[in-house]
């Protein structure tokens, strides 16, 4: 099992961008891929996997856990967009998740585990 700590999740709203009729990853949604990319690496495996999503709220001033933040639904697409050719192949090989809301920090963020099923 792997676990992995990324930056907070893009909005569904801002990921994708309708031009010319076609609906296309948007800049921020690509620059989030790539630090995504970077943080994890690029060793997609073939086999299907098991995943463990926790969203970390972003923390206040105040030492609380932010009123804004996304939906698990909103950020769990996003995510596995992301992941998409950096710990599997394909985000149809995500064979079982777990999502959950976790501990506020400073600028919120993702902790991601990922198991190869057998």
């Amino acid at each position: 099992m792997k676990t992995y700590f990324l930056p907070y999740p893009i909005s569904t709203n801002r990921y994708w961008r309708t031009f010319r009729n076609r609906t296309i990853a948007s800049k921020e949604a690509m620059e989030y891929r790539r630090k995504v990319a970077e943080l994890v690496g690029v060793m997609p495996v073939n086999d299907p996997v098991s995943l463990s999503i926790e969203l970390h709220p972003r923390l206040t001033k105040n030492g609380k856990a932010s009123k804004t933040c996304l939906d698990l639904d909103n950020c769990l697409k996003v995510t596995l967009d992301a992941l998409q050719g950096c710990l599997y192949g394909n985000d149809n090989q995500v064979k079982k998740i777990a999502l959950q809301y976790g501990e506020p920090v400073l600028n919120g963020g993702l902790t991601v585990c990922c198991e190869v099923m057998q």
